[in-house]
């Protein structure tokens, strides 16, 4: 084991200790985004694949130099704050009423959100005529189950689940709604599921996780230590089964991995871990031009309907350098490497980490429900930068604006009677 696995395991082990100080907070954006990114080197330098390499250290600083720019935004943003009156977890989860809504246009919103839902996904179900989980052939299924535009409203799952999940804690009453919702719900994730994507869903698991720690008592360290093992425990059962043996040991065999195949269960959690790291310090070592914010503001090309064009006019491919094209992400700072640089790769991190922890600054002064969806959403973009960069997709950013647009809506004067019917 070299002294920088054992190194990032330290420090990974102290900041988990630090979640169990009286008023700690496990969400505060520098202590988690530490924790995944000094836990993603240490176990890439565990070397376990033969798809690994050592890096030189002109390699090393340049990984580096994304998380640390990362956490000086953080830092820079906490030296501001000294002195300055924030509210405890426990203050925020006693008082509710900061977390007034609406909640009748709250219900017609998340009615409103799913049947945009439906329409969408009846509407690319007529253009394809196949469903991925279905399909002969899945995994091009699951690439073409889109339609520009209207195919947006597929990643309204994401606004379903959060909003049930507020709605569901926020109003007492109302039984019958709160079955309807949560039977849309469940509608909505069995529907996206099996179009065969995930990353949405576990958006939004997220992001309800994040509103339930902030606003209740339900969520503590115990409860979130506890959900990881059960994670864990039933990825190894539905691992062990007889299907998963065999897709199993083909990752074993194209990871060369080098621990015995009775171990070969973990293959897939740690080759989507450090390949990403092994990927990215591959790229940037064989770079040689630049493609100046392309990839970083990818929803702007998407809405115009300029981006395939450009990929093909410009000849930008989406994954240059791979080691291997099965593991083909490469961290979020790969996305803002190869369009700015060096210069970039410090830059653009220490704006994003310096804008995140003033939003949970903001959120923990003067808390409101808008704010707090935001931070969710944004966390679990900084939290999961070891693996692809989501910013700047456009199903993203349709995301944070129709949040804003809910939360504008669900917020008005007649807020106290419309909570009485």
């Amino acid at each position: 084991m070299s002294s920088i696995t054992i190194i990032s395991f330290i420090i990974c082990s102290l900041i988990i200790l630090s979640f169990f100080r009286p008023n700690s907070d496990i969400f505060s954006p520098g202590r988690i985004f530490a924790f995944i990114w000094t836990f993603a080197f240490g176990l890439c330098n565990l070397n376990f694949s033969g798809l690994q390499h050592e890096w030189p250290p002109v390699i090393w600083i340049q990984l580096l130099l994304g998380p640390i720019s990362f956490l000086i935004g953080v830092f820079f943003v906490n030296v501001i704050n000294i002195g300055n009156r924030v509210s405890s977890i426990n203050e925020l989860r006693s008082n509710r009423q900061i977390f007034e809504i609406d909640h009748a246009k709250l219900f017609k919103s998340i009615i409103i959100l799913f049947a945009l839902f439906l329409i969408a996904y009846g509407a690319i179900y007529l253009k394809t005529h196949d469903i991925p989980l279905f399909s002969k052939k899945p995994w091009l299924a699951r690439t073409n189950f889109e339609m520009f535009g209207l195919g947006l409203f597929l990643h309204n799952v994401i606004l379903v689940l959060f909003f049930t999940g507020v709605y569901s804690v926020m109003v007492k009453k109302n039984r019958i709604r709160k079955g309807i919702l949560i039977f849309i719900s469940l509608i909505s994730i069995i529907l996206y599921a099996i179009t065969l994507q995930r990353f949405q869903i576990f958006l939004s698991i997220f992001t309800v996780l994040i509103f339930l720690y902030y606003s209740t008592f339900r969520i503590n360290v115990k409860t979130i230590i506890l959900t990881a093992v059960l994670l864990i425990v039933l990825f190894y059962l539905v691992s062990s089964i007889r299907a998963g043996e065999i897709i199993v040991a083909f990752l074993y065999h194209i990871g060369k991995m080098k621990f015995p195949f009775k171990y070969a269960v973990f293959t897939e959690p740690y080759m989507y871990v450090v390949m990403n790291l092994e990927n990215y310090a591959r790229e940037i070592s064989r770079i040689d031009h630049y493609s100046y914010g392309f990839y970083s503001f990818d929803f702007i090309t998407a809405i115009t309907g300029l981006k395939h064009w450009m990929k093909e006019y410009f000849c930008l491919p989406d994954f240059p350098y791979l080691i291997s094209n099965y593991f083909n992400t490469s961290s979020a700072f790969w996305t803002i490497y190869r369009d700015f640089g060096v210069l970039g790769i410090f830059i653009l991190p220490f704006g994003g980490g310096f804008a995140l922890n003033s939003l949970y600054y903001s959120f923990m002064k003067k808390p409101s429900l808008q704010k707090l969806a935001f931070y969710g959403i944004l966390l679990f973009a900084a939290i999961f930068s070891f693996f692809d960069s989501i910013i700047g997709y456009l199903w993203f950013e349709y995301n944070l604006l129709m949040i804003f647009l809910v939360f504008k809506y669900i917020s008005s004067p007649q807020l106290i009677k419309s909570n009485t019917l």
